[in-house]
């Protein structure tokens, strides 16, 4: 592989990407990472790929309802390679506003033309012309939804593309207008965020550092406050008159949005130390759940890559010291590098399974971090740690903005099988937290037999062992939530659904509980 930039057809990449992950549905996000390292691509080529690529796998159940009456071929009659160049041809028509459908036709005519065979080319011309001639290929599709689909979970798996059991799913738990907007947000462009370490940077000096993508200026919702600010030369911006939208919130002081962290890697900003990747409501469970402190001793479980356990020891000032422990050796070398690169010395990295009792005895430590000093050992962990968070392992539906193929690789069962590996963590953990200490325990999904029911289980193994911390959601967060008129509950819950549209982050679910005997 390796070739020039010069020599390929993004358009091609994309066909490839798309080929092997309807064929094998592996990760979308490993298949993409291996053509963008295989293949020499400049960076306008790899949005251009990445969007069409994630668009088209989003939307592909909606794409496939509009050829099934669009060609005169059933879906099953119709090629492989021949599908998903029609797949990114209609979704660019229904997406992608900027691409001129002439351009759209005859590329598309091309890729199936040197790809496939001349006779699937005239195929390609044929249907893609006729959605060209539709005025508003969007209304169409609803206007058809509307007219044939006549149950409301199925309008809205064809209408969203969500898989129908998904959408039951939730339309049973949240009701009908919820479940809609869930569809909706988890199916926008994702928000990203960069976390910068304060102690080591100001806002005003990151905004000035070179390397960053762009940011954006719109701001995602009333509640955050905004200051705007000249953008330097080396930063892009989006939107008018070069502004800078930022949140000043105390929740996300330490927050900053960009459109894009394709090459952050790459960056001074990034190699330095001064900035993290790290979504809304991962910070959100760190710092307004867990709210760790000086002196404190913190176990952070399925803690790989890193981001919460970095977080965590930049709020403690290297002052307190953190175990984090995770399955996965290989994701625990990626965990090691992170902490390298943000000069954080006071964690202890563990490789453990939390899934098996007394797993902090049957733990491999790693040996890094050796600066952490008073660790505890495998004779004293017992009742040592004043707080513990478990980023449980989930179906991860929260994600399905920035990973699209998050909502079709799980079935029923493995929420159930998820959920009960996530109950044994917290029976597990329970040994580990001191009398008096706080337990939180989030996910990145939306899913009340992984959340909601995991905690009902727990509390009712320990009756009044733990109770739920009634102080658990920050007045910011409920000013936040109130002015934009979202009802949480009486006002005494600690869990807070994280919904898409809350902040404009990732989806999620976080409870604190408290350790009573």
């Amino acid at each position: 592989m390796n070739e020039k930039s010069s020599s390929i057809n993004p358009r091609r990449i994309t066909l490839l990407i798309l080929n092997e992950y309807f064929k094998k549905k592996k990760s979308l996000k490993d298949i993409i990472n291996f053509y963008f390292k295989n293949y020499r691509l400049f960076g306008l080529d790899k949005r251009f790929i990445f969007n069409i690529v994630k668009g088209t796998v989003r939307y592909y159940l909606k794409i496939d309802f509009l050829l099934s009456f669009l060609s005169d071929k059933k879906i099953k009659d119709i090629d492989f390679a021949v599908l998903n160049i029609l797949r990114m041809g209609i979704f660019q028509f229904m997406y992608m506003d900027k691409v001129p459908p002439y351009s759209i036709v005859n590329e598309s005519v091309e890729l199936a033309k040197k790809n496939v065979t001349l006779s699937s080319s005239k195929f390609v011309n044929a249907v893609l012309r006729k959605v060209s001639s539709i005025p508003n290929i969007d209304s169409f599709a609803k206007d058809n939804i509307d007219r044939l689909v006549k149950d409301e979970v199925d309008k809205i798996r064809i209408d969203y593309s969500y898989p129908g059991w998904l959408v039951k799913y939730w339309f049973d738990w949240y009701g009908k207008e919820k479940t809609i907007l869930i569809c909706k947000s988890l199916n926008e462009n994702p928000h990203i965020y960069l976390r910068f370490n304060k102690s080591k940077i100001t806002r005003e000096e990151l905004s000035k550092e070179p390397g960053i993508k762009s940011i954006d200026v719109k701001p995602r919702s009333q509640n955050i406050k905004v200051i705007y600010g000249p953008i330097q030369d080396n930063i892009e911006t989006k939107g008018n008159n070069n502004k800078q939208s930022v949140s000043q919130d105390n929740i996300f002081e330490g927050a900053i949005e960009v459109s894009s962290v394709q090459d952050i890697s790459e960056t001074d900003v990034y190699r330095e130390g001064l900035v993290s990747v790290q979504d809304l409501s991962s910070q959100i469970a760190v710092k307004c759940f867990l709210s760790p402190e000086k002196g404190e001793k913190v176990l952070d479980v399925c803690a790989a890559p890193g981001g919460k356990t970095a977080y965590i020891a930049e709020l403690v000032k290297n002052e307190s010291e953190v175990v984090s422990v995770d399955i996965s050796g290989k994701r625990l070398k990626v965990l090691q590098d992170n902490l390298d690169r943000l000069n954080i010395r006071n964690v202890r990295i563990v490789e453990a399974d939390a899934a098996e009792p007394d797993f902090l005895e049957r733990k491999r430590d790693t040996g890094n971090n050796k600066d952490s000093e008073n660790k505890g050992t495998a004779d004293n962990y017992t009742g040592y740690f004043d707080k513990v968070l478990i980023d449980a392992p989930c179906s991860a539906f929260g994600t399905i903005s920035k990973n699209p193929d998050a909502k079709y690789n799980r079935t029923m069962d493995d929420l159930v099988r998820l959920s009960e590996m996530s109950y044994r963590m917290m029976v597990n953990c329970d040994i580990y937290l001191k009398t008096g200490g706080k337990l939180v325990f989030y996910t990145c999904t939306l899913s009340p037999i992984e959340n909601q029911q995991v905690i009902e289980r727990f509390l009712a193994e320990f009756k009044r062992r733990y109770t739920i911390d009634k102080k658990g959601i920050p007045d910011d967060l409920i000013s936040i939530l109130n002015s934009k008129k979202i009802i949480i509950g009486s006002g005494e819950e600690s869990c807070l659904e994280i919904m898409p549209y809350y902040f404009g982050s990732e989806a999620g679910f976080v409870c604190s509980l408290l350790k009573n005997s």
